[in-house]
């Protein structure tokens, strides 16, 4: 084959029919806007991952607040500005990102979220994707703010259910969901399409009922594997897609964020934390793929909980698509996860002579450790991926970059190449096959059946003949070849075309990164070749999954492995991959040349030689960062309360209170949580973006000023703080947030209504237990059997003690006591018998039975008195209890 460059150059050109595709709008804007020319673009990416629930929603929101006021402040004159009270914080920012000789821009393009996290990223991921802000209207202080503290607020008829009304939760699923709608809505209607960004949204969500997928032993003996994990992908882009019958490239503008009520019922199925929230029901449209990503294609109608409960971070399927998005330009990668807990604590281990633990500790140590399991879980993957990104890219980068500029190291590689080509392919052709039965299998195969593991002799019956999607072990490493018709072709499958084009990406980066100003333009040249052949080869690999996903190929009958090879044969024949790639290719190399794409292919086969069996994992570098309450405040570096603060560590917020209800208790409590998001924010990105503590601590202020905060005050409820949560709060945590509710009339109405609605709905836990609850429990309840009437009344001291101690001004229902522990009763008693025993000494005629029972009546008199003053001590006794337990309620009303 001949392919001389001048030729393969005109080649190119002739089948230059595709247009350049851009699928990403912000990636491609020419942002060098100072005078001069001077400023370079620098693009700092963000993965953000949200992780947190219930009430700790507020701290995250003033996280979200800020990041979003970031990204504004430091894009383009589309972005929609700040507000009056953050126009200072915003230039602040913006002066920070364009410090030096460039000028950085904030990009926000991948979000995932869980429970109250899969909220706020939802109204992010809204904002970015429709051009809008999560400030659209500042009248009364950050917008944002001002819902979160509206919806924070257990109010009876709003998110506690008016008494009576039906549920299975304690609070109204129903009303938090519109209230979603109403929220994405709002800011969806408030973005200008010119500012609209591409921005991919996962939430993630827990199925109830039976969920599971089958898998299969080495003996071919089927399983099934609970998994119970639901994740939903919502993305707004210009999607490349490929079309193999027609052999084009389009691109589809989507906007999976415009459907803000689909949005709001992933959202609040995220959050629906068990008891509290009741569970969602999955729709159709829900159902649908797109949004539903996991599991794969299944019937409706799944009854859907807190994300948290199994999968608090979907870390892969964010770097998945970290490592699609296209790149222009010199840019850095972060993963940010934001996760309201300390970071750093302090453990201890007991000596072998210390006290055996008593049952409740072993229980309730129990009972935390699926906790640990998940949160080091997180760790572990985050870790492992970002292991394999620098793995898979930092040795074949360097290999590639050493050939390109020394001659005699690309003369071995290439003669390495050469010779182990047939190696490469043999693997190919094993590896070709698993993948393509991986993803057509709909019953989950996994690397546990003995069936996927080819043998020598099947390898060899697949390289006899010809195959589009793998290179016939001939030795030979060239990147093209003609097909019958004069037209370049590809022959190294798609998963090699995607690898190399990302090396040769992450090289022109680099050189970028280096390279003077006057240099620039001809590399942004390669550079933007390069990304478009990339999305070029995504699209087709889309197209290529989606036809294995229906496709039936199975290794378990005799002579599987060619079958499932012609199988694949026939898919890329009908959608022409080999010749859609070698046109793509050839674009590619009419602009960047021969060598770059030469060696890279001799780096892919030298590479990967060994483990070309290896599925295909996407994989990009990026740096992590943790966002949590726990980082100095550098505002309070000169005063005392700094210190203390730093002791807080989570301890800081409301909302880790309580178990995570604790903001719920007050709304100046969400305002702190809120002001603490935003500074805890302030303090890890300025230091991300290289700020020093000055700016910080400056920027701290202006945060303060904008919020409303004077220092002081900040100061006092630090030392509150510390006081009201001491480390072994325990009780004492709820017995505060009691008080605070009480200290308002608003605050009593709630802590009614929400006392009512436990109540209400413990019939959950049976109808029996649920009855004997109410009973118990109830204010207003009244029984209608004799059994539950007693039990009501056996426990009224107890329940009037326990609602007088919950909440002051608590209006019970007086129990009516059961006839036989009056207290006349034993007396009266006695009084018969002993009319009983007079009678039977003065009338001879009836003395015997007169005396016998005059005999029962007195001992049942006795037992009757004995009862009741051990009912009445075993009431009293109880109120006790309760009372030594549950202080009096602190404060005045």
């Amino acid at each position: 084959m001949t392919t001389p460059t001048n030729r393969m150059t005109l080649r190119a050109e002739r089948h230059n029919t595709l247009f350049t595709l851009r699928c990403d709008k912000s990636y491609n804007r020419d942002i060098s806007e100072e005078k001069g020319g001077c400023m370079t673009d620098h693009e700092i990416r963000i993965a953000l991952v949200l992780n947190g629930g219930v009430s700790l929603a507020v701290w995250m929101g003033g996280v979200t607040h800020e990041l979003d006021l970031i990204r504004r402040a430091s894009g383009g004159d589309d972005a929609p500005g700040p507000q009056p009270y953050d126009a200072v914080l915003a230039d602040r920012w913006r002066e920070l990102c364009r410090r030096g000789e460039e000028r950085r821009r904030v990009v926000v393009d991948v979000i995932a979220g869980t429970s109250a996290g899969g909220l706020n990223g939802s109204l992010l991921a809204t904002a970015i994707a429709n051009g809008s802000t999560l400030d659209p209207d500042g009248d009364n202080g950050p917008w944002l703010r001002q819902k979160w503290i509206g919806l924070g607020s257990l109010g009876v008829g709003k998110l506690v259910p008016s008494a009576g009304a039906k549920s299975t939760s304690v609070l109204d699923g129903k009303y938090f969901l519109r209230q979603l709608e109403d929220l994405l809505k709002g800011v969806a209607d408030a973005g200008e399409s010119k500012a609209e960004e591409p921005v991919t949204l996962f939430v993630t969500a827990s199925g109830l009922g039976v969920q599971q997928f089958e898998a299969k032993d080495a003996a071919g003996q089927a399983f099934v594997v609970p998994d119970h994990r639901y994740l939903y992908g919502f993305t707004s882009e210009d999607a490349p897609t490929y079309d193999g019958a027609q052999r084009k490239f389009t691109v589809e503008e989507k906007n999976g964020l415009k459907d803000t009520d689909l949005l709001a019922r992933a959202a609040r199925a995220s959050a629906s934390f068990p008891a509290a929230f009741g569970p969602v029901l999955e729709t159709p449209e829900l159902a649908a793929q797109p949004p539903r990503i996991q599991p794969g294609p299944a019937e409706t109608g799944s009854w859907l909980v807190d994300g948290g409960v199994l999968d608090n971070a979907p870390f892969g399927p964010v770097l998945d698509v970290v490592a699609r998005r296209p790149v222009n330009g010199k840019a850095t990668r972060y993963v940010l996860y934001v996760v309201p807990s300390a970071g750093i604590g302090r453990a201890s281990t007991a000596l072998p002579g210390a006290k055996e633990p008593s049952w409740r500790v072993a229980a309730m140590s129990a009972v935390q450790f699926p906790r640990e399991v998940d949160f080091r879980s997180d760790v572990e993957q985050l870790e492992r991926l970002l292991l394999e990104a620098d793995a898979s890219w930092s040795d074949s980068q360097r290999l590639f970059d050493r050939c390109l500029k020394q001659p005699e190291e690309r003369g071995r590689l290439k003669a390495a190449a050469e010779a182990l080509q047939p190696a490469y392919s043999r693997g190919r052709a094993a590896g070709g096959v698993w993948e393509a039965v991986t993803i057509a299998s709909h019953d989950q195969s996994t690397v546990l059946d003995a069936a996927t593991a080819l043998s020598e002799s099947e390898i060899d019956e697949i390289l006899t003949t010809e195959h589009p999607w793998v290179p016939g072990p001939d030795g030979s490493t060239a990147a093209l070849r003609d097909d019958a018709d004069g037209n370049p072709s590809w022959l190294w499958g798609t998963g090699a075309a995607e690898r190399i084009v990302r090396l040769i990406l992450r090289s022109l980066r680099n050189r970028i990164s280096a390279a003077p100003q006057d240099e620039r333009a001809d590399l942004d040249k390669l550079l933007t070749a390069a990304s478009d052949c990339l999305m070029k080869v995504q699209a087709v690999r889309d197209a290529l999954d989606v036809q294995l996903a229906v496709a039936d190929l199975d290794l378990r009958p005799a002579g599987g492995a060619e079958a499932v090879a012609v199988g694949l044969n026939d898919i890329f024949e009908q959608l022409q991959i080999q010749r859609a790639l070698g046109d793509a290719f050839a674009t590619l190399i009419a602009v960047i040349g021969w060598e770059l794409v030469d060696t890279a292919l001799e780096v892919e086969i030298v590479s990967r030689c060994t483990s070309a069996r290896t599925p295909q994992q996407r994989s990009a570098p990026f740096q992590f960062l943790r966002l949590g309450p726990d980082i100095p405040l550098a505002v309070l570096d000169e005063l005392q309360e700094g210190s203390i603060a730093n002791q807080l560590n989570d301890r800081i917020l409301y909302g880790s209170q309580v178990g995570h209800f604790g903001a719920f208790g007050a709304a100046d409590w969400r305002r702190w949580d809120w002001l603490m998001g935003r500074l805890h924010c302030v303090a890890h990105l300025g230091a991300m973006l290289g700020a020093d503590a000055d700016w910080i601590r400056e920027t701290q202020r202006q945060v303060l000023q904008a919020e409303g905060w004077q220092l002081d005050a900040v100061a006092e409820r630090i030392e509150r703080l510390a006081k009201d949560f001491p480390v072994d709060a325990g009780i004492g945590a709820l017995v505060t947030m009691r008080d605070e509710l009480n200290a308002s009339p608003e605050g009593r109405a709630i802590t009614k209504g929400i006392a009512d609605r436990m109540v209400d709905v413990s019939g959950g836990l049976g109808p029996q237990v649920g009855s004997w609850v109410k009973a118990a429990a109830g204010r207003k309840h009244q029984p209608g059997s004799w059994l539950l009437r007693t039990a009501r009344w056996f426990t009224e001291p107890a329940r009037q003690t326990a609602w007088d101690r919950m909440v002051r001004g608590a209006k019970l229902s007086p129990a009516q006591r059961p006839t036989i522990f009056e207290p006349w009763l034993p007396a009266a008693t006695a009084v018969v018998g002993v009319v009983l025993l007079v009678l039977s000494g003065l009338v001879d005629a009836v003395r015997i039975p007169a005396a016998v029972l005059a005999g029962a009546v007195l001992a049942l008199s006795a037992v009757l008195g004995v009862i009741t003053w051990y009912v009445r001590r075993a009431r009293r006794r109880i109120r006790a209890w309760i009372e030594k337990r549950m202080p009096e309620i602190g404060g005045t009303s």
